[in-house]
C-alpha cells in the first residue's frame, strides 16, 4: 500500500512558520480592519455633507451603506476567522509531527529549535505588544481577543507546542511501518 502523504519533511520548522504566519496574519487583518474603518468613516462623513439625496430612488449614503457598510460589517469575521487559522496551524503541527519519521539522533537539534523559537516568540510577543496598545490601532486590536490572547503569550504557546509536537514526534519512533534502523 502507497503511503498518501510522500514527502514527510516537516515539523521541525513548523513552529517558526506558525509564529510569522500567526503575526503576521493578526497584524494585517487588524491593520486592514482599521484602514476599512477609518475609510468608511471618512467617506460616510463627506457623503453626509455633499447632501446627494437625488430624487428619492438612488440617495448616495443609502447606497453607500448598502455597499461599503456591509462589506465593512463582513470585515469585522477576521477577528473570529483569525484565532480559527491560529489553532487549525497549531492541530497542523500536531499531525505534521505525526507523519514525520525522524531519527533518535535528532531529539538534541529539536529542543534546540524550539528554545531558538522560544526565544524568537519572545521579540514577536513584544513586538505584537508594542502595536496593538498604540493609541491608534488599539480600539481596532481589542476586537481580536483570542488572538491577542495568543500572540502576547507567544512564547508560553510556542513552547507548550514544541514539546507537544516533539513528544508527538518522538513517540513514534517505536511505531514506524516503512523503515527500521536496527536492520530487522
Amino acid at each position: 500500500m502507497r503511503p498518501i502523504i510522500k514527502n514527510k519533511r516537516g515539523g521541525f520548522t513548523d513552529i517558526f512558520i506558525f509564529m510569522i504566519i500567526a503575526f503576521a496574519l493578526v497584524l494585517i487583518s487588524g491593520i486592514f480592519l482599521y484602514v476599512t474603518n477609518t475609510a468608511k468613516t471618512e467617506i460616510g462623513e463627506k457623503i453626509d455633507a455633499m447632501d446627494l439625496a437625488g430624487d428619492g430612488n438612488n440617495n448616495a449614503s443609502v447606497v453607500f451603506e448598502n455597499t461599503v457598510g456591509k462589506t465593512v460589517l463582513s470585515f469585522d469575521a477576521l477577528r473570529w476567522i483569525s484565532i480559527f487559522l491560529i489553532f487549525g496551524m497549531i492541530l497542523g503541527i500536531f499531525v505534521g509531527s505525526y507523519m514525520v519519521t525522524t531519527k533518535p539522533i535528532f531529539f538534541l537539534p529539536y529542543i534546540f529549535i524550539v528554545i531558538v523559537a522560544v526565544v524568537i516568540a519572545v521579540g514577536l510577543s513584544n513586538a505584537y505588544e508594542t502595536l496593538a496598545s498604540d493609541p491608534t490601532l488599539s480600539a481596532t486590536f481589542l476586537g481580536f481577543t483570542g488572538s491577542n490572547w495568543i500572540l502576547l503569550k507567544l512564547p508560553i504557546i510556542v513552547s507548550i507546542v514544541g514539546i507537544v509536537g516533539g513528544i508527538i514526534m518522538f513517540a513514534r519512533m517505536g511505531k514506524r511501518e516503512e523503515t527500521s534502523y536496527y536492520g530487522y
